[in-house]
């Protein structure tokens, strides 16, 4: 499901469609064959998709190396663009991450001095539509306490909880990032703020289910939706049928 006009029109409204379309999956292009990133794109948008997800990565906070803010530029698409920066130096990259026309962006505090001055970097419109103000996410690394993001909750959209280390595979959502997210609701109760969460990390047709009984907002997956043997379509509804049981 892709938001209207009105849902796009301003931050708040863009929030609520979130919610209302909870768990939303926001697909990992970095799954996609590399070579075939445009056919992948047109595939995702005929199948409905809302959240093309890019992982950003510098092979310095993380392992892996991949394309950044010329990749989130050169995809021509109706999906909101939702960048997860994995790299040492965020505040760096913000400013071409947002003229390359992010909507949400991740930023981590793991390593970030001034994470306060990342978030107002990020209250920003989206580039190209005036109005609606960029959602400034918080992505946290499994072993990372979500009480880090208490003293700027009332500046933040959205937080991220990642099931796995950036850059490596394996894991899955678990009763400890459940605990996060329950310890989240928590914190953001005595803050009288309400963010998005989302969920990412070793998500497939087999752990999904795990992760939508902890009420995220927003579901990250890249390997299962672009699986060999189905179409990106069918692997998406395998998706939110196991979401949903």
């Amino acid at each position: 499901m892709f938001p209207t006009l009105d849902d796009l029109a301003t931050r708040d409204a863009l929030k609520a469609f979130l919610r209302r379309a909870a768990p939303c999956l926001s697909v990992g292009l970095l799954a996609a064959d590399a070579m075939a990133y445009g056919t992948a794109v047109a595939d995702l948008e005929a199948a409905g998709s809302a959240l093309l997800h890019f992982d950003v990565m510098d092979g310095v906070f993380c392992p892996a190396f991949t394309a950044g803010p010329l990749l989130v530029a050169a995809a021509r698409t109706q999906m909101l663009k939702d960048v997860h920066l994995m790299v040492a130096d965020p505040i760096a990259l913000i400013p071409a991450t947002l003229k390359a026309g992010a909507d949400i962006v991740h930023v981590h505090p793991e390593g970030l001095t001034h994470l306060h001055r990342a978030l107002a970097m990020l209250d920003v419109d989206v580039a190209g539509r005036s109005g609606r103000r960029v959602l400034r996410a918080v992505a946290l690394n499994p072993a990372t306490p979500v009480d880090v993001v208490a003293p700027v909750l009332d500046q933040i959209d959205m937080v991220t909880l990642l099931a796995v280390d950036p850059g490596w595979s394996g894991g899955a959502p678990d009763a400890a990032l459940g605990r996060k997210v329950e310890r989240l609701r928590l914190l953001a109760a005595e803050a009288g703020v309400d963010p998005l969460i989302a969920i990412d990390g070793g998500i497939t047709e087999a752990t999904i289910g795990i992760a939508s009984g902890f009420r995220p907002d927003v579901i990250v997956s890249g390997s299962a939706v672009f699986k060999a043997g189905a179409s990106i379509a069918d692997n998406l509804e395998g998706l939110h049928a196991a979401a949903r049981r």
